[in-house]
């Protein structure tokens, strides 16, 4: 008997996921996390336990759909020339600032309608 008796979409056949259906997967997963957050709250407040495993399950599926931002948002684009063992150390805390990362811009005021 196969793994995959309805034919599901899976790493494991070959078969890659649409970006719209990781998405229709995700919501089916936010949903029933959605129903859980209540009961996690009165668990983290010490008025209901847990198991170790019901915990491990409810991280898990809560990772599914609210990923850990530290790792969502980390962007490095740093257009060096030189190698950066041979920048000065001004150099080095001005790209760290961001200094470089500032645009010029025209400030436009909107008027009152």
């Amino acid at each position: 008997m196969p793994n995959n008796p309805k034919g599901r979409l899976s790493p494991q056949n070959g078969k890659k996921l649409t970006p719209l259906q990781v998405a229709n997967m995700r919501a089916g997963l936010y949903s029933k996390v959605e129903r859980q957050i209540g009961e996690a709250h009165k668990v983290v407040m010490g008025e209901i336990g847990w198991t170790p495993t019901q915990a491990r399950v409810f991280a898990t599926m809560l990772n599914k759909v609210m990923p850990d931002l530290t790792a969502q948002f980390v962007q490095h684009e740093h257009t060096i020339d030189a190698d950066p063992e041979k920048l000065s150390r001004a150099q080095l805390e001005a790209i760290a600032s961001g200094v470089n990362n500032i645009i010029e811009a025209e400030v436009v005021e909107e008027e009152d309608k």
